[in-house]
């Protein structure tokens, strides 16, 4: 059998050619179909991702639509709220105010008589209309810690700072380039304080020791004055710590602020209901529209992959047997070497041109010629 195959003419590797060439024919197919389905699993990866990233962008979408609409009653709820407040604390200071007034009436009034007392008896006896300030009481009177406070300040401002800003103008201003700039410095300083002194000790000898005894009416008019106001600060204090708001007509406000406080808590309510049944219901109505509209797609990719994966068995199981039958059929004789398209092709070249009559001759002609 191999001796009548070896003596076989062109015809017999023209049937071997056509079997390999059915072979690679199929090992193509077989590539092309591995092909489209490494990219159609790609391609269903990729829409199965695009589908869940779709279910979390609408459900996220959806859920802060909620949340928002919500989220605006509830801010213009709280503006109400607040602007409600606002008008409920202006009314309640006008009305602690008026009531204020209306307490401490004859105290203001007390103090207003005594003012007019003290201008009066002033007046009367001469002194000086400045004399009748706290300020003045502060320099040359000095009973009381603010008092002493303001003696002290005063001080400090005529003894230092004064002649600080005298000696700056002195220098900077007056005298400056002088050669004798450190004289009329000092001088100009000591001048400054000569003076504050001097008059200083004029008030007081023409004003305080001439009219002492009405300085001191005018100090126990003033004591008593600052122990009204004291007492008016404390009545105050009294009213604004009283808790009973009954008697301001406040009502009108009470029942707005607890009307909108009623709707903020339906409002949250509401919220919250609607919140659960969005994560109970609603997700899942909108994860079905999704799915329902983008699955059947995916679906017919998946069969697709399917038929692909059955036509792969089938070749793979049809090139086994081909293979088989080759290799039953030409590869004992031809040997594994030339079972190949391209050597059985060269061979077939060799007896078509004469080199060769048979498949033998062919064959050492083709290793004869070292190829």
């Amino acid at each position: 059998m191999q001796d009548n195959v070896f003596n076989e003419n062109v015809d017999y590797l023209y049937q071997v050619q056509t079997d390999l060439e059915a072979v690679e024919q199929l090992k193509r197919e077989l590539t092309e179909y591995s092909n489209q389905e490494k990219n159609l699993k790609k391609a269903i990866a990729t829409e199965e991702k695009s589908i869940q990233d779709e279910i979390v962008q609408t459900i996220r979408k959806r859920k802060s639509e909620i949340e928002k609409a919500y989220d605006g009653q509830i801010d213009a709820n709280k503006g109400k709220t607040r602007s409600v407040r606002a008008k409920r604390d202006r009314a309640k200071s006008k009305r602690v105010d008026a009531r204020v007034e209306m307490e401490t009436a004859d105290l203001t009034e007390e103090n207003r008589q005594l003012q007019v007392e003290m201008k009066t008896l002033f007046k009367a006896q001469h002194v000086p209309a400045f004399c009748r300030s706290r300020f003045y009481y502060s320099l040359f009177m000095t009973k009381r810690f603010s008092e002493i406070l303001t003696l002290l300040v005063t001080v400090l401002a005529a003894c230092v700072g004064l002649p600080s800003l005298m000696y700056y103008l002195s220098t900077q201003i007056f005298f400056k380039g002088s050669k004798s700039i450190t004289l009329f410095t000092t001088l100009t300083v000591s001048l400054t304080l000569l003076v504050l002194f001097v008059i200083y000790i004029v008030m007081l000898n023409a004003i305080k020791i001439k009219h002492y005894d009405v300085l001191l009416e005018g100090r126990a008019i003033i004591d008593k004055i600052a122990a009204n106001k004291r007492q008016m600060r404390a009545i105050r204090n009294t009213i604004n710590r009283d808790k009973d708001e009954s008697v301001y007509g406040l009502d009108k406000y009470d029942d707005k602020l607890a009307e909108l406080e009623k709707e903020l808590n339906q409002i949250s309510e509401e919220k919250q209901a609607a919140m659960t049944q969005f994560e109970n219901e609603t997700k899942q109505l909108l994860t079905n529209e999704v799915n329902d509209r983008r699955l059947p797609q995916l679906e017919a990719m998946q069969e697709n992959v399917e038929e692909i994966e059955k036509q792969i068995a089938l070749l793979e199981d049809d090139i086994m047997n081909s293979d088989l039958a080759i290799t039953n059929n030409y590869g004992a004789v031809l040997g594994k070497e030339f079972c190949t398209p391209a050597k059985v092709a060269d061979l077939i070249s060799l007896m078509e041109d004469g080199t060769a009559d048979t498949v033998s001759e062919a064959i050492a002609a083709y290793k004869g010629a070292g190829r």
